[in-house]
C-alpha cells in the first residue's frame, strides 16, 4: 500500500501560528530559464475517462491499484479506476460537491478532498473533507468529517483560488492558484491541522513564478511517499520541488518538466519518483477527459 511519509511537519505549523511572515522576505523566483529542465520521459495517454467523469479534478492512490478521482462540482462521488481507466469502485458522500479541486492521502490511512476551489475569491468559509481509505469503506454513501478554515490574510484584498492540496504528517498543506489582477507571480502556501475543526490557514511561505498567469496556475498537487518530492502540476507542464524534507518548500530544489501537450490537467499521483499518473478535464467534448501515464528517469530512488 502506498502510504503518505509521516515525517511530521507540525513544527512548521506551530511556527506560522505563533509568528507573522513577512512577504518582504521572499527573493525566490522561479523561471524556465534559471531552473533545471528534464527533457527524457514519456507522457502517454492510457485511456477516456468514464462518460461520469468529466471534470475530473484531483487524482490519489490509496493502495489496491486503485486510482481515485472526482469532479468538482456535481455529484458528490469519488470515482476508483482500475490501470485502464475503468471505474471499479464508487463512494457516495452526504457533503455538497461545490468547487472539490483535489485528493491528498495520509500516513493514518485517510482520504482528504480539498473543497478549495474558489475562482471569484468570495468564498469566506473553505472545507476540507476527511474520509477514510475509500479502498475500505463499504457503505453507500457517507458523511465527511469537516475541516473549515478561512485564510490568515485578508480575502477581500487578494484572490484566494486553490486546486492543489498535500498531507504532510498532521497537518494539511494548500498551495494557491494566482489570479491577482495585476498579476504578481505569487504562489502561497498555507498550513492548518488535519483534524476536523474550524481554522485559519496559516501562510508560511510563498516563491515567484515569473511568466503569464494562465501558464503558471497551479491545478493539482502531489508528494512522494517519503516525502522527499513534491510535484506541483499545471496545464501544461510539473514543477517539481526536491530536499523538501525539514525544509521550507521554497529552499527546495526545483525543477520543471514541459509536457509538450496541452489541456486542463487537473489531478496528478505520484506512484514512485519514476511513475506518475494525470488526469485532466473535459473541455468542449474534444479536448482531455483522459488518463496519462508520466515515465521518466530523472529522480533517484
Amino acid at each position: 500500500m502506498r502510504l503518505k511519509s509521516s515525517f511530521s511537519y507540525g513544527f512548521f505549523f506551530t511556527l506560522a501560528c505563533n509568528l507573522t511572515v513577512n512577504k518582504g522576505l521572499c527573493q525566490r523566483i522561479i523561471s524556465q530559464e534559471n531552473t533545471p529542465v528534464i527533457t527524457d520521459f514519456s507522457f502517454t495517454k492510457i485511456a477516456a475517462l468514464p462518460k461520469q467523469i468529466n471534470e475530473a479534478s484531483g487524482l490519489e492512490n490509496c493502495g489496491d491499484s486503485i486510482y481515485w478521482t472526482h469532479n468538482d462540482g456535481g455529484l458528490s462521488v469519488i470515482y476508483g479506476l482500475n490501470d485502464k481507466g475503468e471505474i471499479v469502485k464508487t463512494v457516495h458522500l452526504k457533503n455538497k460537491n461545490r468547487g472539490w479541486e483535489d485528493l491528498t492521502f495520509d500516513s493514518s490511512n485517510n482520504l482528504y478532498i480539498a473543497a478549495t476551489g474558489n475562482n471569484k475569491g468570495d468564498k469566506g468559509d473553505l472545507k476540507i473533507y476527511k474520509i477514510p481509505n475509500p479502498n475500505t469503506i463499504s457503505d453507500p454513501i457517507i458523511l465527511a468529517q469537516t475541516i473549515s478554515f478561512t485564510y490568515s490574510d485578508n480575502p477581500s484584498k487578494k484572490s484566494y483560488d486553490s486546486d492543489a492540496l498535500v498531507a504532510i504528517g498532521d497537518s494539511l498543506y494548500i498551495f494557491t492558484k494566482n489570479r491577482t489582477v495585476p498579476n504578481d507571480g505569487m504562489v502561497h502556501m498555507y498550513a492548518l491541522p488535519n483534524e476536523p475543526g474550524k481554522y485559519i490557514a496559516q501562510e508560511i511561505d510563498s516563491f515567484k513564478l515569473e511568466g503569464a498567469q494562465f501558464d503558471n496556475w497551479i491545478t493539482g498537487a502531489d508528494i512522494s511517499e517519503d516525502g522527499e518530492l513534491l510535484a506541483l502540476l499545471f496545464h501544461r507542464k510539473i514543477l517539481f520541488v526536491e530536499k523538501i524534507k525539514g525544509r521550507l518548500f521554497s529552499e527546495g530544489k526545483f525543477t520543471w518538466l514541459n509536457l509538450d501537450h496541452f489541456s486542463h490537467k487537473a489531478g496528478i499521483v505520484i506512484m514512485n519518483k519514476n511513475t506518475i499518473y494525470i488526469v485532466d478535464e473535459l473541455e468542449m467534448d474534444i479536448l482531455g477527459g483522459n488518463f496519462y501515464h508520466l515515465n521518466l528517469q530523472y529522480f533517484k530512488e
